[in-house]
């Protein structure tokens, strides 16, 4: 009988047939059997079959949700709903998070419009097993969509759930549920539990990559903290007297071999102004200091003051503003090399009302290779970017 049993668990995953006609007192193999039956199409036989043995089991295991999970499935699959639900209901009463129960049970409340209910079950599925998130995104944008259910998922959502952060990206990944995704992290911002950046930037960049730009702007803006609405504008923090959240509309600054970079916000005791980037004696190229630009077509300004300390620029060192789907540029104001306090730079730009609904606000130099012959060196510092509609 022991080795039995033990050629039993050693089969209950490759061959689940035959370990439970080795021991026929084998959950874990009757469990996938009856899994595997379920991805087929088994018979109305096959199926009676599945419930007398799990049935002959629950004399042994009373205790296991997974034998009514079973039964109830296998009852739903023959037609028997009633006597299904009553069996998936017992599964859940023994343990809540039983996953084909919690499922169908789910399903039902649905049907049923019972969104209370099935918020509760979606709170234990996703807890339990947040690999569903994604299967069960579209039903949760779905169910909770009309007004007063809408609250109630966003009641659950401000209690900050371990599900929240994923199910915004699940929802944000799908074109279906994108906008639902916007409207779930604008009520958060407007309410009591301030959506997470990650939160915030997968909804921006969901948006933005289906090219819904003005829906992608307002939820920006929408979302902004009582400090980040102070320093907003065409440019956002154009001072760079916040922290960067690195959010699109926000500034994202990488680090860069050879370089520093230094601002208010993350050197608050230092006198530099605005954004100062030092130059390790060390060739540059391709920079990322950039933010995208929501611009309506019209005419403007970009302008800003900047200070060097003995700054050698052998590749040169730009701002421009150029289109994000053509790439066409805008505009380019070059920075000046040597030693200065405060000048004043700017130049103009047009923004066509064609092909150019979005724009990116970047530092550049013309480097195209890292050559050691082309070493910057110094440090320049710019504050008060800015772009301003210029009038006719």
């Amino acid at each position: 009988m022991i080795s039995l049993i033990g050629s039993s668990r050693h089969l209950e995953a490759r061959d689940p047939d035959l370990a439970f006609s080795l021991f026929p007192f084998n959950v874990e193999a009757l469990i996938n059997k009856a899994e595997r039956q379920f991805a087929g199409r088994a018979s109305t036989a096959e199926l009676d079959a599945l419930v007398r043995q799990a049935k002959r089991l629950l004399a042994f295991s009373a205790g296991d949700a997974r034998l009514y999970s079973l039964i109830g499935e296998a009852q739903r699959r023959s037609g028997e709903s009633k006597p299904a639900f009553q069996a998936f209901e017992r599964s859940l009463a023994l343990s809540r998070t039983e996953r084909l129960a919690l499922q169908r049970v789910l399903l039902q409340d649905v049907e049923n419009g019972k969104p209370a209910d099935a918020l509760e079950r979606v709170d234990a599925l996703f807890r339990r097993w947040p690999e569903q998130i994604t299967a069960y995104a579209p039903l949760v944008s779905q169910t909770f969509a009309a007004p007063g259910s809408y609250d109630l998922l966003i009641g659950r959502m401000e209690t900050a759930p371990p599900w929240r952060t994923t199910l915004i990206s699940r929802l944000a990944a799908n074109p279906a549920t994108l906008q639902f995704s916007a409207r779930l992290v604008q009520d958060l911002a407007a309410g009591a539990s301030q959506p997470r950046p990650g939160e915030i930037s997968n909804v921006l960049n969901g948006l933005i990559n289906a090219g819904q730009y003005s829906l992608a702007y307002r939820t920006f803006l929408m979302t902004l903290s009582p400090k980040e609405q102070g320093v907003t504008g065409h440019v956002h923090d154009g001072r760079f007297q916040l922290v960067p959240s690195g959010r699109p509309f926000d500034w994202q600054i990488r680090n860069h071999p050879g370089v520093m970079f230094s601002s208010y916000a993350t050197d608050a005791g230092k006198m530099d102004k605005g954004l100062t980037i030092t130059f390790l004696q060390a060739p540059v190229r391709g920079l990322w200091v950039r933010q995208l630009l929501r611009l309506p077509a019209g005419r403007y300004s970009l302008s800003m003051r900047a200070s060097a300390v003995e700054v050698a620029l052998p590749k040169g060192l730009s701002w421009r503003i150029r289109c994000v789907r053509s790439n066409r540029r805008l505009v380019r104001l070059p920075a000046t090399e040597g030693t200065y306090q405060d000048i004043d730079l700017s130049a103009d730009l047009t923004v066509s009302p064609e092909n150019c609904p979005l724009q990116v606000l970047e530092l550049e130099t013309r480097a195209i290779a890292e050559s050691w012959n082309d070493r910057y060196r110094g440090s320049i510092s710019f504050d008060d970017i800015r772009v301003v509609e210029r009038s006719s």
